[in-house]
């Protein structure tokens, strides 16, 4: 064998994701609220860039004019031909490009420059209190509205200290998660402390808090109001009878009378056998519509929703007179790359808002008969279906339809809910979308009766009346996703309700 060197050259051709083009990828993704959030950081960044509200108060966004839905693909074509096509082969970005920007502090910021530099004399009290007054005020949370009564009820500090053990050991349901033997043994305490300890502090509000299990914290509230008698005591104590709707054998069990034991059952539904989720429950924000759909004289008519899209304008009079000013070659240098940067974010504002409109027109085309007639008429549709149409990338549709949502006539709805797998069907070659199977389930269960629900055969044969070839496996997986409990389950929650 022979060993030798040379040196050889090489041509090929490969796809670089500058730090723009990885910018532009990512505001693709991005809602109207992200969008806004992002732009305005830029701002913070870049003298000539200035961001609005929303593209009313901006001189302009561009690509925020409406599409219609109906209009030939040529038109759609057209509009779209801009789209960098770098972007449409769906090109995935790896790093923040703002990251990458070696820029030096814009601002020289005084204190005497704004409305908190006109200070009081005689401190800076007012100025607290003027930060205080625009921050908005939360509840307290379980551990603070704990350790206020905790401050209250506790005057030794061992006691103290044993409550704030137990605090710790609290579950977001108000329960303990662990057991008093095992907090006593961690903590090196004895276990009479701690039980005393407990027992008082399961005296808190809300009433139930600190109880070992699901029957405790019912009976703690019971004792509370005062309704905690020996029938009482048993029930809480066969819980899982009741569960089964066994409300004769309770009764035998109580040694009470049948309505006896409903007339507890309806006292029972009145506690919170979950007392503290209260202190955990957030406020689910939704964000206001990305898009809107509504059917125009010529037919359907998709726009941006422009009251939440942010509008970008560039000072160019303030960039012109800074280059007659600066003097230093680093000073042009920097004002370059920012006017640059602010030109490259417009564009790709502009991209953003034409590619949204092209594939958001082409899915509101596809699905005109679900907006016309309803979730049953929820075509199958893929994303390569809408990626072919528009002529783009499947990436890039997925990017622009996964958090953006579209307000139509049948409400709010994600981009991304317009996708539904096909099922066999035999009045249609595409099939049926998955989707409207499972709105057809839920369908056909709210119009069984109570006392005597539809097993998953009989719904089978159903849907299969209606053309549409479903397996009982597919109508139990649908059912588990709609959190429809079976039909053995539906059945005994009716017997209970009926006989309460």
């Amino acid at each position: 064998m022979q060993l030798s060197q040379s040196i050889r050259l090489k041509q090929k051709q490969s796809m670089v994701m500058t730090p723009r083009l990885q910018q532009a990828i990512r505001m693709l993704q991005m809602n109207n609220l992200d969008l806004t959030s992002y732009l305005e950081d830029q701002a913070l960044e870049n003298p000539f860039l200035e961001v609005a509200a929303n593209s009313a108060e901006g001189e302009e966004t561009g690509g925020n004019e409406a599409f219609d839905a109906a209009a030939p693909d040529t038109v759609r074509a057209e509009a779209a031909g801009t789209i960098d096509t770098d972007m449409k082969a769906g090109a995935s970005p790896q790093d923040d490009p703002a990251g990458q920007q070696d820029f030096d502090n814009r601002f020289d910021y005084s204190p005497a420059d704004g409305p908190l530099g006109r200070q009081n004399p005689k401190g800076g009290d007012q100025d607290w209190d003027l930060i205080a007054s625009t921050i908005a005020d939360r509840p307290p949370s379980l551990f603070e509205h704990v350790g206020r009564q905790i401050d209250m009820a506790f005057d030794e500090p061992k006691q103290r200290m044993i409550a704030h053990i137990l605090t710790g050991a609290l579950l977001p349901s108000g329960w303990m998660g662990k057991q008093v033997d095992d907090i006593a043994e961690e903590n090196d305490l004895s276990r009479d402390d701690v039980a005393r300890v407990l027992t008082r502090m399961q005296k808190f509000e809300p009433t139930g808090i600190f109880a070992m299990g699901l029957t405790d914290c019912l009976r703690l509230q019971a004792r509370e109001a005062g309704v905690l008698d020996a029938p009482f005591e048993v029930l809480l104590d066969n819980l899982e009878m009741l569960a089964l709707g066994k409300i004769d054998q309770l009764a035998r069990r109580c040694k009470a009378s049948p309505e006896d034991v409903r007339k507890m059952l309806r006292r029972i539904r009145q506690f919170d056998p979950k007392p503290a989720e209260t202190f955990f429950g957030e406020v689910e924000l939704v964000n206001a519509p990305d898009l809107i759909a509504y059917l125009g004289p010529d037919g359907w008519v998709v726009e941006l929703n422009k009251s939440t899209l942010p509008g970008i304008t560039i000072d160019e009079n303030y960039a012109a007179r800074l280059k007659k000013r600066v003097a230093e070659q680093a000073e042009q240098k920097f004002t370059m790359q920012a006017l640059s940067s602010a030109r490259w974010l417009k564009r790709a504002m502009q991209q953003r808002n034409e590619t949204t409109l092209a594939i958001a027109a082409e899915i509101v085309r596809q699905q005109t008969p679900f907006l016309e007639k309803g979730a049953n008429h929820l075509k199958p549709l893929l994303l390569r279906d809408v990626a072919k149409a528009v002529g783009m990338h499947e990436s890039t549709v997925s990017r622009v339809t996964t958090g953006l949502m579209i307000a139509t006539p049948r409400g709010s709805v994600t981009l991304k809910s317009f996708f539904s797998v096909s099922l066999a069907s035999e009045d249609s070659e595409a099939g049926t979308s998955a989707a409207s199977v499972r709105h057809l389930i839920s369908e056909i269960i709210a119009k069984e009766e109570p006392c005597d629900p539809f097993s998953d055969d009989e719904i089978v044969r159903r849907i299969n009346a209606g053309g549409v070839a479903v397996a009982r496996r597919t109508v139990a997986k649908y059912r588990q996703i709609l959190k429809i409990p079976s039909s053995a389950e539906r059945r005994r929650r009716a017997r209970l309700n009926a006989s309460v």
